[in-house]
């Protein structure tokens, strides 16, 4: 939410705003709802089998960082993409995202409290790609926290795309432009019906 709330007032001070969203040009909005569906199905089958909810929570953000980079031509979402995917990674590896206790205690916060949602474990010696878990103290008054680096990655990200969306710059050239120092080719008729490039 910080992240977004950057994006926007860098978006006001370049002069967008927030309407121009609605233009940035994005494809198979459906894999979002594939995405969702994944979780909801998780958090239900999670009830039966609890490791079913880490398994169908890291393969629906599989499937929104596919999405990110299918629309990598937007700036920020190949970083969202990548901070996703790092995310699913660990998810998937360790059946449940790992939390750093000493960096909660850095951060100020309650670890108890932030792993209470059962896809989160404590951090430990079996832990699969450690640093890519929740290491990272966000020393935030209101509700201190602990992020991943993929997380990182994806604020930014998301920063980015909302800055760049709202002031609505084009992010592919015009199709009718040709790029300097490379002549066009123009059909000319000739009288006779002959065509010359």
């Amino acid at each position: 939410l910080l992240a977004l709330a950057g994006g926007v007032m860098f978006g006001y001070a370049r002069g967008g705003r927030l309407a121009w969203l609605v233009r940035v040009p994005l494809r198979r909005n459906r894999l979002l709802l594939t995405a969702i569906s994944l979780y909801v199905l998780g958090v239900l089958t999670g009830l039966l089998w609890e490791p079913m909810l880490g398994i169908l929570a890291g393969l629906a953000w599989l499937t929104i960082a596919f999405y990110a980079w299918v629309n990598r031509a937007v700036q920020g979402l190949a970083l969202v993409a990548a901070g996703l995917a790092a995310n699913a990674m660990v998810l998937l590896l360790n059946g449940a995202m790992p939390l750093s206790v000493a960096a909660a205690e850095r951060a100020g916060a309650d670890s108890s409290a932030l792993l209470i949602p059962t896809e989160r474990v404590a951090l430990g010696p079996d832990t699969l790609l450690p640093w890519l878990g929740k290491t990272v103290p966000i020393a935030f008054p209101p509700r201190p926290e602990v992020v991943s680096p993929g997380d990182v990655a994806v604020a930014a990200g998301l920063a980015l795309a909302v800055t760049v969306g709202m002031t609505g710059r084009r992010l592919d050239p015009e199709p009718d432009s040709v790029p300097a120092g490379h002549e066009t080719m123009e059909r000319v008729a000739e009288p006779h019906g002959s065509v010359t490039l």
